[in-house]
């Protein structure tokens, strides 16, 4: 586990809708390159621009909601083994 933790529901979330914006620009690039002449490219362009759009907005509010300039490590710091005690 990491030192952070668990994710949260609304980090979890995020984390889908913004998997799920690579997933179309993924599937649009794929089928359209698949088909290649044939394939319909006002169709697999929006679907590539819908899909930015979702990665773009996942990754915006992720941004808004967890912050993550504000939570940081202080590598100056050691964190601790669970050895106490000189040997």
């Amino acid at each position: 586990m990491s030192a952070r933790g668990k994710l949260s529901k609304e980090e979890v979330a995020l984390a889908f809708l913004i998997g799920l914006g690579l997933l179309l620009m993924i599937l649009a690039g794929g089928i359209g390159a698949t088909l290649g002449d044939n394939a319909n490219e006002a169709l697999y362009g929006m679907l590539f621009i819908l899909g930015l759009v979702t990665f773009l907005a996942g990754v915006g509010l992720w941004l808004a909601f967890a912050r993550p300039w504000e939570q940081f490590d202080d590598i100056n710091v050691p964190k601790d083994s669970g050895h106490h005690g000189g040997h």
